[in-house]
Formats: structure tokens, sequence, C-alpha cells
């Protein structure tokens, strides 16, 4: 029996190998958006411990509360920042996850084209194999009579 060749091999592997390069990207992503969270929350615990620490001192100085009015609109300022690159984080990852979808698609059909192919190449090996079979068997057939 002859060795199944796929002649779009190099071309399945080649979209596989694309598909992988877009799962890390969005990976990467990912982990960016963590990082932005993990900024945001951050930044909230800090608001909350100088807002805290501001609350329990028992007087309080015009230019310690003016200190900590500008650090916190600091802070505000840099959650902002920081929620503006989350958003934009988050829409690149839709991107990327379309374009995953598409490169995931895409290799799919390599892959049922390569099904497709090794059927076709399967029945036409048994057509020829029965063949073989059949010249033997008549060949056999005529030695006997």
């Amino acid at each position: 029996m002859a060795k199944f060749n796929y002649r779009f091999e190099s071309i399945k592997q080649i979209k596989k190998r694309y598909e992988k390069k877009v799962q890390k990207e969005v990976a990467v992503i990912d982990i960016e958006i963590k990082k932005k969270e993990a900024q945001i929350f951050e930044i909230n615990k800090k608001l909350k411990f100088e807002r805290e620490k501001i609350l329990e001192k028992g007087s309080k100085k015009a230019s310690d509360l003016h200190f900590y009015s500008m650090y916190e609109n600091y802070l505000l300022n840099e959650k902002d920042k920081i929620k503006h690159e989350l958003e934009i984080k988050k829409r690149e990852k839709k991107i990327k996850l379309k374009e995953l979808e598409e490169k995931t698609k895409e290799t799919k059909i390599f892959e049922k084209l390569e099904e497709k192919h090794l059927e076709e190449f399967t029945l036409e090996q048994n057509k020829i194999e029965q063949l073989e079979l059949d010249e033997i068997a008549v060949k056999k057939f005529i030695k006997g009579k």
C-alpha cells in the first residue's frame, strides 16, 4: 500500500503556527490586563488607607489636608490613566480573540481537507488492492484448470 502524502501539509503547519502565535498574544494581553487590574486594586487600597489615616488623626493641619488632597488627586489621576489603558487592552483582546477565531477556522478547514483526502486515498488504495486480489484470484483459477 502506498504512503499517504497530504499535499497541503506545509500550509496546515503554517496555519497552526499562526494560530499558536495569536494564542500567545492573547495570553500576553490577559497578563497585562491582570496587571492593570492589580494596579487599580493597589491604588484603591492606598486611597482607603490614606483616608483612614487622615481620619484617625485628632487634630488636622491645613498643610496635611492639602498634602492629602494633592496625593489623592494624583492617585485618582493614576487610576483613571490605568483604567484607560485597561480599556485599550480589553479592546485589543477582543480583536485578538476574533483573529484567533479566524485562525482556528482556517486550521480546522485544512484538517477537514486532510481527512477528506485521506478518506479518498484510502478508498483508492482499497480499489487498487481489490483489483490486485481479483487478478491474483483469476490467475490461480486459470492455473487450477
